[in-house]
């Protein structure tokens, strides 16, 4: 659509504005075309697509007008059809039972048998007939002789033998099999033990408490003796609550023997304790160090001067007679000193006996910390009682 007609005659001027006035009402009315009367054109194949619709809709009509007339028919028919179920397999034909077995014969009566006159005499000989006759009527089942006769049961000779042969076969048939671990895998078995209440606290010292105590004596291994000490403070009783053993009671024990050799400690025993009151009770306990090692420490003297320095001495001596005892005797053979020379030499071996079995020596001076260690529960139940003060 044009909206500037061009004028056909030529040379004509056109004036611009009044063109633009004249159609002005067409411009501004433009708006959207009209589509009312217009027929919309269709697309390509839509008119054998709506011909292929018709055509399937009149063959499904077809089809089913078809079935219809026909169904009453298939149904008349069926009967004379219909399948028969059988069985075409061939029958089993299944074996009679066997009959019974017969029943055992009758066992024979058991003759009557005359008591022999001597003992241990020889069987008559009709007494072995009927006892052959008698053995083979059992009828032995074979399923039970199978069973007797397996290999994981004993033989007749096996269970004849006496219990002292058993019991002695065992042990040794147990070691073979079971090999070198048989010791370590035997369980250990411990008997129970049942709890039991130790009675009133206030007034017993257990087991395993540790009692401080001061040296008041110089301790010196050299000779077997006693020793005493004093409780530098209060020992309470096992609650904490009830002061048992007083400060400055007196503990005496002994020392167990000589210092052996190499041995760093010695071992002392408490005998009994004496409080300040008068309480006296029986202790026999170890004593230990401050720490609670046992034995107790000190200063150890080995001897080596008087153990080796004699044992050089003598030795010596030995020497300067065997040496007099070949120049006595290696010029003219004239004197002969053979029995001064064994005398020294069995007098050094005494002396060199003696100085150098010497044990070494201990000194522990007083005043030193040490504890005892209770080995047993201490009672003063006896001797002290409790009562109530009023506050």
């Amino acid at each position: 659509m044009r909206l500037f007609k061009r004028r056909k005659k030529p040379g004509q001027t056109i004036d611009a504005v009044a063109e633009i006035d004249e159609h002005q009402a067409e411009i501004q009315g433009r708006g959207r075309p009209d589509l009312s009367g217009t027929a919309k054109p269709m697309q390509q194949g839509a008119k054998a697509f709506m011909w292929l619709l018709t055509l399937m809709a009149l063959m499904v009509i077809g089809t089913m007008g078809w079935r219809a007339f026909n169904t009453p028919a298939a149904q008349e028919a069926a009967p004379a059809m219909q399948d028969k179920i059988e069985n075409v397999l061939p029958g089993l034909k299944l074996r009679p039972d066997p009959p019974p077995p017969p029943p055992p014969p009758p066992a024979p009566p058991e003759p009557a048998l005359a008591a022999p006159t001597v003992p241990g005499a020889a069987p008559l000989p009709e007494q072995k007939g009927a006892l052959s006759n008698l053995t083979d009527a059992v009828v032995v089942d074979p399923i039970m002789q199978r069973r007797l006769t397996s290999g994981l049961r004993g033989s007749k000779e096996d269970g004849g033998k006496s219990s002292d042969q058993k019991g002695s076969s065992h042990p040794e048939a147990r070691e073979a099999d079971s090999g070198p671990m048989a010791g370590k895998l035997t369980p250990m078995k411990l008997s129970a033990s049942r709890a039991g209440l130790i009675g009133n606290r206030d007034m017993l010292i257990t087991q395993g408490s540790m009692i401080d105590c001061i040296q008041e004596t110089k301790l010196v291994t050299a000779q077997a003796g006693m020793l005493a000490c004093y409780a530098p403070h209060d020992i309470r009783s096992t609650s904490g609550r009830v002061v048992l053993i007083d400060k400055g009671t007196r503990f005496i024990g002994y020392q167990q023997g000589v210092l052996a050799q190499g041995q760093p400690r010695v071992g002392v025993v408490w005998s009994r304790l004496e409080t300040p009151k008068g309480v006296v009770i029986h202790l026999d306990s170890p004593g230990t160090g401050p720490l609670g090692e046992a034995g107790l420490d000190g200063f150890i003297d080995t001897h080596f001067a008087e153990r080796f320095g004699g044992a050089i001495m003598v030795s010596l001596i030995s020497d300067l007679g065997t040496w007099a005892t070949s120049r006595g005797s290696s010029d003219n053979g004239q004197v002969q000193f053979n029995t001064t020379g064994e005398a020294a030499t069995s007098a050094v071996t005494t002396v060199l006996d003696n100085t150098i079995n010497i044990p070494p020596t201990l000194y522990r001076n007083q005043g030193g910390r040490l504890g005892i260690y209770v080995a047993r529960d201490l009672d003063f139940s006896s001797v002290y009682t409790l009562r109530s003060v009023a506050r």
